[in-house]
């Protein structure tokens, strides 16, 4: 017996109907009819031998295998990206100087880089790792490439997507709430630490600076230690801390924009990879 063959574009419905949270959310945004997905969720299952989903009061969930499904379907259609990269960049040689937040230091960069060494390893990279508004500058003074960064102020065509600013600390920080809540902020101009001071006035709730820091491992090690909350998202927060908004009944924050700025408006064609890359991460990594 033949082994079969998942097509990509069954995965690819796959991932966009969990992803979106049912494939009736799903079907305008592949540009297929909910009959049609049916279908195509019905071809998978054959082609597995096995059922996929399972009905939990009126949601479609997916089963054991289905999950399974899902993990490698993520798999494939990242692995397909990455070969049409490098197909398509193939030969492509030079520099590419990259700007990365320090936020996506630790989880998101080595992806990208993972993927981008792989697809093009003539391709030479100068790292810069740094904060928002230092990218923000050597991106428009032309100093880096591509940057990817954090921002409300940039063109709509270089927003990936929207994400909520939280309240990260520690689980079992001791706060009383007549008390000042303590606070871990980078140092000014900081777009998260304007953000949680206006929250907190807005609020009427009393604040003090605890820790300053011109580096987010700075905030993390004062977090780790309990000496207070900070604020950044949820995309990369080390596995000690959590988000302790709705514990500590905080005011809600706004959302950041996760942004990819080029400096260039046309690109040399190694830049135009990179930031080929750096998107197709962030939507699959981040889920944004």
């Amino acid at each position: 017996m033949s082994t079969p063959l998942f097509p990509l574009d069954l995965m690819k419905t796959l991932v966009a109907g969990v992803q979106a949270g049912g494939f009736a959310k799903a079907a305008e945004k592949i540009g297929r009819t909910q009959s049609a997905i049916s279908l195509q969720m019905k071809k998978l299952e054959e082609l597995a031998g096995t059922e996929l989903f399972e009905k939990q009061g009126r949601v479609l969930a997916l089963t054991p295998s289905g999950e399974t499904m899902y993990h490698y379907a993520q798999r494939m259609l990242e692995l397909n990206e990455e070969a049409v990269t490098a197909v398509r960049g193939a030969g492509v040689a030079g520099e590419v100087k990259v700007g990365m937040s320090m936020d996506f230091e630790h989880t998101f960069l080595p992806n990208v880089l993972a993927r981008f060494g792989r697809a093009h390893p003539q391709i030479v990279l100068d790292l810069h790792v740094d904060r928002n508004t230092a990218l923000r500058t050597k991106a428009a003074r032309k100093e880096l490439d591509v940057a990817v960064l954090f921002s409300n102020e940039v063109k709509a065509e270089q927003t990936v997507g929207q994400v909520p600013m939280a309240w990260i600390g520690q689980r079992d920080l001791a706060w009383q709430r007549d008390e000042p809540l303590p606070l871990l902020l980078l140092e000014a101009p900081c777009v998260f630490r304007d953000a949680a001071l206006r929250a907190l006035d807005a609020a009427g709730i009393r604040w003090r600076i605890a820790v300053t820091s011109p580096s987010l491992g700075g905030l993390w090690a004062a977090a780790r230690a309990g000496l207070g909350l900070t604020v950044r998202t949820a995309l990369a927060v080390p596995a000690e801390l959590a988000n302790l908004g709705d514990e500590l009944a905080l005011p809600a924050l706004p959302e950041i924009g996760v942004c990819v700025v080029e400096a260039a408006r046309t690109p040399a064609p190694p830049v135009a990879l990179m930031t080929r890359t750096v998107t197709e991460v962030l939507h699959s990594q981040l889920d944004i």
